[in-house]
């Protein structure tokens, strides 16, 4: 989705964060807290009783919902609650698990729960709302979220899930005074509350409202929605303005994001209209309240708080795809949320929920491949980048990425013709981009054309003549191959001080005074660079270098063989093994066998 207008955030971050934190707090904390038993009473003569805290479902449960695995922590607790299915307690962390892993028993526990005042939240409430919403009970619906606790969250989202309710009932006018009226002017959600007003009106068939509340939308917003552009652009086609639709999707898909991938699949969906129906619609919202959740934790700057924030933002996503299982954006969004929690494998299995016909699904490809790659599996990686590739060629987003993962495979020559299609489509569309010269160069260097290599360097360096990046690979470049000495010594401390912390950096310039016999300062800088990086053979071998020519030499080849066991490259191994045998003392047994065996 395209970023929203900044003043948006500015104003959302205290309103949400002022009382947001401490209800997501309270959910967390009970997602992890065992619950509270009271003595059970005295079972009758004869009979014996297992408490459900005593069986292994109920450890297993608290276990798995430690590790945030909600679909198997829901499906304990559910076992473990069969023992007693009157456990107040117990009941709550199923209800949870079961809510954040989206099971089909979430509804039926929100209502165990509800029973008891206490346990009535703005969770039980968007379970029972959205039950309300697929039964097409849109009283109940209504006053479900008419009535929910009210915090932070709530107050943003209620208007939108109340406004879709109303309408399910045939109520279309008063959903949309509910999202437009005099009460929603002042809010930071007005330009989305006015959207979905439009799409109310435009599930009602009523394009003429809907086009006058979208035009102000428009005019309300700083930024482009995706959503938006498509409801607008399906309202141009239907009034036989196609054209101009089609100029709003491209303006969308114009820059080298992701949504870019989209592109004409978005074009051929014009015909369209994104929402059609009520479900479809609530889920929407719940995107929105997703979306403002995650744009907060990237502002919020606290790890735990972060991660609170955005496992609110994975239960929103839940909701929204209970009411709308397929809905791209909300799969998108989620398996980002769960990469970002560091489950790959399960950011991959939300992945492949999109359709094959969904609009979006390139996007969702694209995103399978990266995480494919990450999962250690990189030749389904490589054959879906290149089979996306195919339907569009020399797309630098698709081009960069199966550039990148050729590379870690070794494959220079591919990796570099990958980014010859990637810089050959940046230039014919007039974009300046110095990383697509900088991978290449990496190649070329790789695959020993270091003439090749400098001149896609130098022609970044005019791009960006202060990149620290492209300084250092230069400067080294130049240094390792003994030539212009005293403008890549120049070029390195430039480096150095645009970025002083980068070890990279501190070990090229610190060999390049050690290589223009300035042994102090260079080993001064390799010592730093070591610590920095103690696992870099290329450092290990550059620091023994160092020792070596100060006469510190059992430290040198001490150093050496701590590189020999760190999987150097080829070219490094070879150096390693040189300064070993021209020192006369050979590799070390356990250095020696692991740089044979990789490790």
């Amino acid at each position: 989705m395209p970023s929203r207008p900044a003043p948006l955030l500015a104003l959302l971050t205290p309103i949400l964060w002022g009382g947001l934190g401490a209800n997501i707090s309270a959910y967390a904390a009970d997602v992890h807290r065992p619950p509270a038993h009271t003595a059970p009473a005295a079972p009758p003569s004869g009979a014996t009783t297992l408490s459900p805290v005593d069986s292994s479902d109920y450890l297993v449960a608290l276990q798995a919902a430690r590790q945030d695995d909600h679909a198997e922590a829901a499906r304990r607790f559910a076992a473990a609650l069969a023992v007693d299915p009157r456990d107040a307690a117990l009941t709550r962390q199923a209800f949870i698990q079961s809510a954040l892993a989206g099971t089909a028993d979430a509804p039926a526990l929100a209502r165990a729960m509800s029973g008891h005042p206490e346990e009535r939240t703005i969770v039980t409430a968007f379970v029972l709302g959205n039950s309300a919403i697929l039964k097409l009970d849109w009283r109940a619906a209504a006053e479900t979220f008419a009535t929910m606790p009210k915090d932070a969250l709530t107050r943003l989202l209620e208007p939108f899930l109340h406004a879709w309710s109303l309408a399910g009932a045939g109520k279309t006018d008063a959903a949309i005074q509910l999202l437009t009226g005099p009460e929603r002017a002042a809010s930071p959600m007005t330009p989305f509350y006015v959207i979905h007003a439009g799409l109310i009106a435009s599930v009602a068939g009523d394009k003429a409202h809907a086009t006058q509340l979208f035009r102000q939308a428009t005019t309300q917003t700083t930024g482009d929605d995706l959503l938006l552009a498509r409801a607008r652009a399906n309202l141009l086609w239907q009034d036989g303005h196609g054209l101009e639709g089609r100029a709003l999707l491209r303006r969308l898909t114009d820059s080298p994001t992701p949504l870019a991938l989209a592109s004409a699949d978005l074009q051929e969906a014009i015909t369209a209209p994104p929402v059609t129906t009520i479900p479809e619609g609530a889920a929407y919202a719940y995107v929105m309240g997703a979306y403002v959740l995650r744009q907060q934790a990237a502002h919020v700057g606290q790890a735990d708080a972060e991660k609170q924030i955005d496992a609110a933002a994975g239960m929103m996503l839940g909701m929204a795809l209970s009411l709308d299982p397929h809905l791209s954006v909300a799969r998108l969004m989620l398996s980002e949320v769960e990469e970002n929690s560091d489950h790959k494998d399960i950011a991959l299995q939300v992945l492949r929920g999109v359709e094959a016909t969904d609009p979006l699904i390139r996007v969702a490809r694209y995103r399978t491949a990266l995480l494919q790659d990450a999962l250690g599996d990189p030749v389904d990686a490589r054959r879906e980048l290149e089979d996306l590739e195919k339907g569009q060629p020399g797309q630098i987003l698709i081009c960069r990425a199966l550039a990148m993962l050729l590379f870690e495979q070794k494959d220079w020559a591919g990796s570099a013709a990958a980014y010859d299609r990637a810089i050959a489509s940046a230039k014919a569309a007039h974009l300046a981009d110095w990383t697509l010269l900088f991978g290449r160069a990496a190649a070329y260097e790789r695959a020993g054309n270091w003439a090749r290599a400098e001149a896609d360097l130098q022609e970044a360096r005019k791009l960006m003549p202060d990149e620290p990046l492209i300084l250092n690979f230069l400067g080294y470049g130049w240094v390792q191959r003994g030539l212009h000495k005293d403008e890549a010594i120049s070029m390195l401390q430039r480096a150095a001080s645009l970025d002083p912390d980068d070890a990279a950096i501190r070990d090229s310039l610190g060999w390049a005074l050690l290589e223009n016999h300035q042994t102090q300062e260079g080993a001064a800088l390799l010592e730093h660079a070591a610590e920095q990086t103690p696992l870099d053979p290329e450092v290990n071998y550059h620091l023994g270098v160092a020792y070596w020519r100060l006469g510190r030499k059992a430290e040198a080849i001490d150093q050496w063989n701590v590189a020999l066991g760190l999987k150097p490259e080829p070219d490094d191994l070879q150096r390693i093994r040189k300064a070993l045998s021209d020192a006369g003392a050979p590799a070390s047994p356990v250095a020696s066998s692991t740089a044979t065996n990789g490790g």
